[in-house]
């Protein structure tokens, strides 16, 4: 699935964000590169059919301005983060712009890099780096729920469950399972069970929901390996530095995909600015007086 964005600022300092997504159904409507909604967004789904083929094709677009998160929250690890800055400095001289767009990185190799050697290699079907995917997310859900006085456990009892896990996943065969979905499902209840008469109440489906939130986030990351990103921006004025693959004209053009963003951050950066030609011509009128008041009294002092 293809995603164009498109980012125009104005001089005003707003900017104008389009996303334009090209796939069939199940891609386009996905929940890895959601499209923003609500105000002030627009959005049009349309269709084009080529050989028998269905493209689905759909296009937002809204007016903002100043930072924006597209996310669900900044500490979210779900969905894809890619916040956006633009900004407008007014100087004597002319007038700056300034973007910066974020993909936040998937940190894939911290987190389970099992998985991430095997997206980047689409002929391997192994699913060895199912368990070592499932101890990151099993205790990462254990830490989440420490910092919750309601699902708060005494740490050896923590510590317990945590080396428990450790010792499922290294004994468990997880050749069946094809999916982290199906493997999250089963891992809960095997790895609590041992220790339900310990557990408050209402953990074992706190615990379950940690672990579900932490399942789609790999989940999403899985689906953004066909993903292909296409970045436009087109900034006021003569552009001053950039890190875009090409500009052609006004155009600074960036291609990237999950390859890029799968560990750290891909950064997308452009400075441009306006220059104010009276200003300016002030300036050159200034410095050629000054010239030549300085070569007058030269000119006298060598008589």
């Amino acid at each position: 699935v293809e995603h164009l964005v498109t980012v125009r600022v104005l001089p005003d300092g707003r900017y104008t964000m389009k996303f334009v997504t090209k796939g069939d159904s199940t891609d386009v409507f996905n929940d890895d590169f959601p499209h923003p909604f609500g105000n002030p967004w627009t959005t049009q789904i349309a269709t084009e059919i080529k050989d028998e083929e269905t493209t689905w094709i759909m296009e937002t677009s809204g007016l903002l301005s100043g930072p924006v998160a597209f996310s669900a929250g900044e500490s979210s690890p779900v969905q894809l983060a890619h916040p956006i800055d633009v900004k407008r400095t007014a100087g004597w001289i002319g007038t700056r712009y300034a973007v910066i767009q974020f993909f936040k990185g998937r940190e894939v190799f911290r987190k389970y890099p099992k998985f991430g050697d095997s997206l980047g290699n689409t002929e391997d079907d192994s699913t060895e780096w199912v368990g070592e995917a499932l101890y990151y997310i099993g205790t990462t859900a254990i830490n989440d729920l420490q910092e919750d006085s309601t699902t708060m456990l005494e740490n050896i009892l923590a510590e317990r469950i945590e080396n428990y896990i450790r010792g499922y996943v290294d004994r468990k065969n997880f050749t069946e399972l094809y999916s982290i979905d199906d493997a999250a499902s089963l891992f809960v209840d095997d790895v609590l069970q041992p220790f339900l008469t310990q557990l408050p109440e209402n953990y074992p489906a706190a615990y379950q929901d940690a672990v579900d939130r932490y399942s789609k986030e790999m989940h999403i990351t899985g689906q953004l390996q066909d993903d292909q990103f296409k970045f436009r921006i087109f900034l006021p004025g003569v552009v001053i530095s950039t890190n875009a693959d090409s500009i052609a004209g006004d155009t600074l053009l960036w291609t990237f995909g999950l390859k890029d963003f799968l560990n750290d951050d891909y950064i997308l950066e452009a400075q441009s600015i306006v220059y104010s030609k009276k200003r300016i011509q002030f300036v050159i009128i200034v410095v050629t007086l000054l010239v030549l008041i300085i070569a007058v009294i030269l000119i006298k002092f060598k008589r």
